[in-house]
């Protein structure tokens, strides 16, 4: 029942995902050739030292130095114990911790499918929301991974700076449309008016319409900040802000305004 674009896109994550396990283990065998080729010539060295100390004359300091590369052989393995005991310690730490991200997966799998209705929902509501901004829909995913519950959103454009603004207005209204459904939420949604920076002037006047046309139907309060002259001058037929602005404005075309008594020069 899926449309082919999420199936699509699904498969493109796996590939991504295996691609970057795959240079992750490549990365993880250059480190291990690299750090082979360092012991290799620090062997090579040590080999020198030996040589030098064999050639050496004079039986006591001949003594001397093999009881000097005793104590420091001694010492290397007794370092090299120690470095053992930790390894096998971080070996079954890590043996642990993989079992239990597994069973963890299993667990959100479970609650995925639980919840399979409610995320369904959730991506419908997500396609409406961004029908009404744009001709072609958005699509959102959530797929149960290893690292937790993996939200993709993808609207035609993405690349855009307003249109990933805008990808954030429809998720933030999803998330509000379905709490206010619910009665759950704290039963308001503020946005700033960065949300709407680089946003097409029809694309912001649209979704001041959404907003307060959801915040009407389900009983939450919606708040936008804007600058006098951000918002848009061209409205969707039967739609207007005077209704919804705030008495209140802030300006500083007068000697005693502000905010909250404050002047910025």
């Amino acid at each position: 029942m899926r449309r082919f674009a999420e199936l699509q896109q699904f498969h493109d994550s796996v590939v991504r995902n295996r691609k970057s396990y795959l240079q992750g283990e490549l990365n993880a065998l250059d480190e291990r050739i690299q750090g082979r080729n360092r012991r290799k010539e620090e062997i090579d060295q040590r080999r020198a030292e030996v040589m030098g100390i064999l050639r050496s004359h004079g039986a006591l300091e001949h003594f001397s130095r093999l009881q000097s590369e005793l104590s420091r052989v001694e010492a290397e393995t007794e370092s090299l114990r120690h470095r053992y005991a930790a390894a096998e310690a971080l070996e079954s730490s890590k043996s642990t911790m993989a079992l239990e991200r597994t069973r963890l997966l299993t667990r959100l799998q479970e609650d995925y499918r639980e919840q399979e209705d409610v995320l369904r929902q959730a991506i419908i509501v997500f396609e409406e929301i961004s029908r009404a901004l744009y001709e072609d829909a958005g699509s959102l995913t959530i797929t149960p991974t290893q690292n937790g519950p993996e939200v993709e959103i993808q609207i035609h454009g993405a690349k855009s700076k307003g249109i990933q603004n805008m990808q954030i207005f429809c998720f933030d209204m999803m998330l509000t449309r379905l709490c206010a459904e619910r009665g759950r939420g704290p039963g308001f949604l503020v946005h700033d008016s960065h949300l709407f920076d680089g946003v097409d002037e029809r694309q912001v006047a649209k979704a001041l319409q959404i907003g307060a046309q959801l915040s009407d139907e389900l009983g939450f309060q919606y708040i936008v900040t804007l600058n006098s002259d951000a918002v848009p001058r061209e409205l969707p037929p039967g739609f207007s802000l005077l209704r919804h602005r705030l008495p209140v404005q802030l300006t500083d075309a007068t000697e005693d305004g502000g905010l909250f008594g404050i002047r910025f020069e």
